[in-house]
């Protein structure tokens, strides 16, 4: 395997296995979703806030090399043009030989800054491998205070059958309390495992397409 990081965001830019890049665009740290029905009043201040259009920047990467495993420290920060930073994150990726990598981050909210529509990592993958396998909440989709409906499993669909297809497009389709997730396709898959419980969604819509579409026959898959 071959994997590169970018010093200057202190993410991962590609991530490559038997020579099959499993990244179709840098990893990035997603803040933004598409708002939903129920955000009509907060929107506006995410707006405000940048939330929309964020970037990553790091400002130290220190790599410490071993027999069995590389780490990767570096200080980052989460901000939008002309606004102060949103995000001071401290962040540790270790590399095993078996290429497993590990992320840990340690991450400081200003407090002046509105709630976050959301804290994860967006990964761009291929399209074929859209069979998602999880367990967590499921068959339908499920959110820390949306999820009487579903139950604790293991489930697999298709990216394509895990959007919700709401008239008005929004953020959609997660399912939370989850372990693991996993993309299959026909001869790879991307696996990613949680310390602690974590919500996940695959969709063939970004979220900038969520956003600004007004109604569901408007959408257009993404090549990713």
């Amino acid at each position: 395997f071959e994997y590169r990081l970018d010093k200057r965001t202190g993410l991962f830019s590609s991530l490559k296995a038997d020579g099959s890049e499993q990244l179709m665009r840098p990893m990035e740290v997603n803040l933004w979703r598409a708002p939903t029905d129920n955000d009509m009043y907060i929107k506006s201040e995410w707006y405000r806030a940048g939330y929309d259009r964020t970037t990553t920047r790091a400002y130290s990467a220190q790599v410490c090399a071993d027999a069995d495993k590389v780490t990767i420290s570096c200080r980052m920060s989460v901000a939008a043009e002309a606004v102060q930073r949103i995000l001071n994150m401290d962040t540790l990726w270790t590399i095993d030989g078996d290429g497993i990598v590990t992320l840990k981050m340690s991450v400081e909210k200003c407090p002046e800054f509105p709630t976050l529509p959301r804290f994860g990592l967006r990964l761009f993958i291929n399209k074929s491998m859209n069979k998602i396998t999880y367990e967590g909440m499921g068959p339908y989709e499920s959110y820390c205070d949306k999820h009487r409906a579903s139950w604790h499993g293991i489930f697999s669909d298709t990216a394509e059958n895990m959007h919700e297809d709401y008239i008005k497009p929004q953020e959609n389709g997660s399912h939370f309390d989850c372990s693991w997730v996993m993309a299959e396709g026909d001869e790879k898959c991307f696996c990613v495992a949680g310390g602690q419980p974590f919500s996940m969604n695959a969709s063939v819509y970004t979220q900038e397409e969520l956003t600004i579409k007004q109604h569901n026959f408007e959408l257009v898959p993404s090549e990713f």
